[in-house]
């Protein structure tokens, strides 16, 4: 029993899932620990799912065990759908959590199959009767931290984002094409369900009937035997069609749905008031000057960043043109994108070597400040500040040091003149985007007194990996979008109309990193105020 206990222990990585409510929860880092979790979850089935350590006692009667012993089908289920993913996940597991499908399905196991799992585990031998209460409490620990209701919204608020602002199918998102990378599984009937479901209570109505227009067409190519194991059925997709289509003043619509219902299920109670209503709203009409015009979004608005995201031309700048800068025997092509505030990309400035090794060092470095001890799991922080004293043995020094050369030279081929120059930061950028200006303190990227004299402070944005659709740097006062390509470098003087954002997402994070410049008052720009 020693060797079994030690084996456990071994297995066994202590988790503390917290919900994330801002723009950490689609970062890598966190995107890793759910997996994380259902690899300890499974970890601990292997060595405690065995038949013996639920069969009956020996003074216990072989029927009356069989009355309350657990089911273990599901489970075993369970168990085996999660090592099939892990095996296929596991050489690509950054794509394969990026794509919201494979997310989705991740949360969804946790929070159904192996929450129950985890109950299952518990009525074991090792934890009912060998009074070894570390494996229960670990077990306990590791079911408090499973996600559940609110990571499934957030998920399915992410994809539909992604179709406002990227106008990606439902269809394909169902089949779970998602960007360059297919999920290991698409949607079932029901999980699509379900996020429509989601979409509906969000008031997503455009989004919702999307959805809904798909799945009825997919539930018409099935068989009626087919649709009625289902557990939900055709006229449960109807009415929510013709609810959408209500909602969208869509009337005639919303009675043909309706009228469809009726021929399904005759005596549905629902159906039959509603279509007396939808009736009613369009007799209404035919004796009203008036006609009511079909509402051409949903209720939500979108905010003016989402807007420029969405935006599939960039804005015409009143004058945009690209330059060589030289510093030494190097040449450096810079575009410039505005003047007053200043804005420019220095193009093609860091080599792969540099990238890679500068991305592999913030990549471990947040994932190690996020594990305490190695053990206990704690929110990840936004930004990882490089200082002297974590360069001292680390294999990314030189990459480190070769890139402060780069922006060193960048900064007086621009003929800038900074009075402090602060430490490199490295951030990662979830999914969903971010805005900067919420995170201005810890990238110190505000004004400060240097000398008893007020900063103005600009940043160096450089741009460690490559992404195809979203990720766009966006100055919503300004009406300016940018892609950013890999080896490229960002800077603008901070005011404030021009703290930028991060579109959304598709296939992968982005890794940043920035290194913030103070100058002088007199290198303000006129016209506006710095902070």
């Amino acid at each position: 029993m020693n060797v079994f206990v030690q084996c456990l222990y071994f297995s066994f990585v202590c988790v503390c899932a917290g919900y994330l409510k801002d723009d950490r929860f689609m970062a890598d880092v966190n995107l890793e620990q759910y997996y994380i979790i259902e690899e300890n979850a499974l970890s601990n089935a292997d060595i405690l799912l065995r038949e013996d350590y639920f069969a009956a006692d020996e003074e216990e009667d072989q029927k009356e065990h069989l009355r309350h012993a657990p089911n273990l089908t599901n489970f075993k289920s369970v168990v085996d759908e999660t090592k099939l993913v892990h095996s296929l996940a596991g050489p690509n597991l950054d794509s394969f959590l990026a794509n919201p499908v494979n997310f989705y399905h991740l949360i969804r196991r946790l929070d159904n199959g192996w929450r129950e799992g985890l109950d299952i585990l518990l009525q074991t031998k090792p934890c009912r009767q060998w009074n070894l209460r570390s494996i229960s409490a670990r077990l306990r620990y590791l079911k408090n931290s499973l996600p559940g209701e609110r990571e499934l919204i957030r998920i399915v608020k992410y994809i539909a984002s992604l179709q406002t602002l990227y106008k990606l199918k439902a269809e394909d998102i169902a089949d779970g094409k998602v960007g360059d990378v297919v999920s290991v599984k698409p949607l079932t009937l029901e999980e699509q369900f379900q996020i429509i479901q989601v979409l509906h209570d969000l008031e997503y109505t455009l989004i919702s009937l999307e959805w809904l227009e798909q799945l009825y067409k997919r539930l018409m190519n099935l068989g009626v035997t087919q649709r009625d194991e289902l557990p939900f059925a055709v006229t449960d997709v109807l009415n929510l069609m013709a609810s959408e289509n209500y909602q969208l003043n869509n009337f005639e619509k919303a009675k043909t749905f309706t009228e469809k219902i009726l021929e399904l299920d005759p005596d549905n109670a629902l159906a039959k008031n509603n279509l007396i209503f939808f009736q009613q709203k369009l007799d209404s009409l035919k004796d009203s000057d008036d006609k009511v015009k079909n509402k051409k979004s949903s209720s939500r608005q979108l905010s003016a960043s989402e807007r420029l995201c969405a935006r599939r031309s960039t804005k015409k700048l009143l004058r945009k043109y690209c330059k060589f800068l030289q510093y030494g025997f190097l040449f450096y092509k810079v575009e410039i994108i505005r003047k007053k505030p200043y804005i420019v990309i220095f193009h093609d400035v860091i080599r792969n070597e540099t990238i890679t090794g500068l991305k592999t060092f913030a990549h471990e470095t947040l994932t190690d400040n996020a594990w305490v001890l190695g053990e206990r799991y704690k929110a990840p922080t936004f930004n990882v500040e490089v200082k002297t004293e974590m360069l001292l043995r680390n294999r990314a020094r030189r990459h480190v040091k070769r890139l402060i050369r780069y922006l060193d030279s960048l900064m007086l081929a621009d003929d800038r003149k900074p009075i402090l120059i602060d430490n490199l930061q490295l951030m990662n950028i979830g999914l969903e985007g971010t805005d900067i200006i919420r995170h201005r303190i810890e990238l110190r990227l505000h004004s400060m007194f240097v000398d008893g004299k007020m900063t103005s402070v600009g940043g160096y944005f450089v741009f460690l990996n490559q992404v195809k659709t979203g990720g766009e740097v966006i100055f919503p006062q300004l009406g300016i979008k940018i892609h950013p390509t890999v080896g490229s470098v960002l800077f603008y003087e901070i005011t404030k109309s021009t703290y930028h954002s991060f579109c959304p997402v598709v296939g992968s994070t982005l890794w940043v990193a920035l290194r913030p410049v103070h100058e002088s008052k007199d290198f303000c720009v006129d016209e506006d105020e710095w902070l």
